[in-house]
């Protein structure tokens, strides 16, 4: 079984459910970290969309919510806006593929961006769509 190791204080207890060889696993330690290291696991927020991105609720200790695919950047937006509404100041951020975030939801992610939303955006770059069999996807290199 393969494994990776996430700060304690930020960890659930899961099974490595990524293929061998995904970079999934770094990126999440990588998000945990940053999340400790900060001091923003109790008010945070992540959003995760269809695919592979989807099972960071598995490992991460923090509230997390599932969009639509593609449609990540705009959930975002909706919490941090009713949070602001109501007094709260989490800590919002998406959590997609590049399929996602660069194709299907191109949209709602630049659209969030010029307009300035409190929002973070990590995109997991495999180029490919790599919950559905490696298609090629809007970041993939030619040739």
């Amino acid at each position: 079984m393969q494994t990776f190791s996430i700060p304690k204080t930020i960890k659930k207890d899961a099974r490595y459910t990524f293929c061998p060889g995904c970079d999934h696993g770094v990126a999440i330690r990588l998000v945990a970290e940053t999340l400790e290291e900060l001091g923003l696991q109790g008010k945070t927020i992540a959003v995760a969309s269809s695919g592979c991105s989807v099972f960071l609720y598995n490992f991460l200790d923090v509230d997390c919510v599932e969009s639509p695919h593609g449609r990540a950047c705009a959930v975002a937006t909706g919490i941090k806006r009713v949070n602001k509404a109501t007094g709260k100041d989490n800590f919002v951020f998406t959590y997609q593929g590049d399929g996602d975030f660069a194709s299907i939801g191109l949209g709602e992610s630049m659209h969030s961006a010029l307009r300035g939303e409190n929002i973070t955006a990590i995109c997991i770059n495999n180029t490919n769509y790599g919950m559905t069999g490696g298609q090629m996807g809007p970041t993939s290199i030619m040739g």
